[in-house]
């Protein structure tokens, strides 16, 4: 199994858990602060912290807290452990997607940025060359593509409703439809029909 991300901090993170590295179960605000803006000093623990203890799981997007006073280091600590203990053969790749070489016959998840988004940092990703190198690689591996829309050649196979929240105050708030798309060529190939390409609306 290739995992891969260009987020830099994330695949540091998770190949040193998978290496053995003992995260934290406390962060103080104190403690964020510094990581954020020291984040060489430790990758392993800034991708944690950057994830794990902010706001929403954006990256460094401010403390995370709440009126409960919720643990989020240990809370995200836990699920990150029953995460990997699934993970630990794989292989953590940090590259550009079209760098990554791909074996024979895969299935390929892929998670872009959403449509006229931001990257990582201030880079724009480019939806037009994905969508292209989608339409490539679908013709020998099968490809499931995480997205809102996609071109027309592309057809949905699941989708799920679901709210969205900007703020810690929970007052930006906002409904976006998650889709699984794969291309057409595919979708004949492998001849899903109506009923079993039924959006699964009722599947977690």
């Amino acid at each position: 199994m290739i995992l891969n991300d260009k987020h830099k901090y994330l695949i540091d993170l998770l190949k040193g858990v998978q290496n053995g590295y003992d995260l934290p179960e406390v962060i103080t605000e104190e403690q964020y602060k510094y990581i954020r803006e020291h984040k060489d000093e430790d990758c392993v623990l800034t991708g944690f912290v950057g994830f794990g203890c902010s706001f929403g799981g954006k990256w460094f997007g401010g403390y995370a807290r709440n009126k409960t006073n919720t643990n989020y280091a240990l809370q995200s600590k836990k699920s990150l452990l029953k995460d990997m203990s699934t993970l630990m053969n794989a292989e953590f790749v940090c590259q550009d997607y079209l760098n990554v070489i791909l074996p024979d016959d895969c299935i390929i998840y892929a998670d872009p940025p959403y449509n006229n988004t931001t990257g990582y940092g201030r880079e724009k990703f480019n939806s037009d060359e994905f969508w292209e190198y989608a339409r490539d690689t679908s013709k020998n591996h099968l490809m499931l593509i995480s997205e809102q829309s996609a071109p027309d050649d592309f057809i949905p196979i699941w989708e799920k409703s679901f709210t969205r929240t900007l703020d810690v105050n929970k007052q930006n708030q906002f409904k976006v439809t998650e889709k699984i798309f794969i291309h057409k060529n595919q979708y004949e190939r492998l001849n899903l029909n109506d009923k079993r390409a039924t959006r699964y609306n009722d599947i977690d």
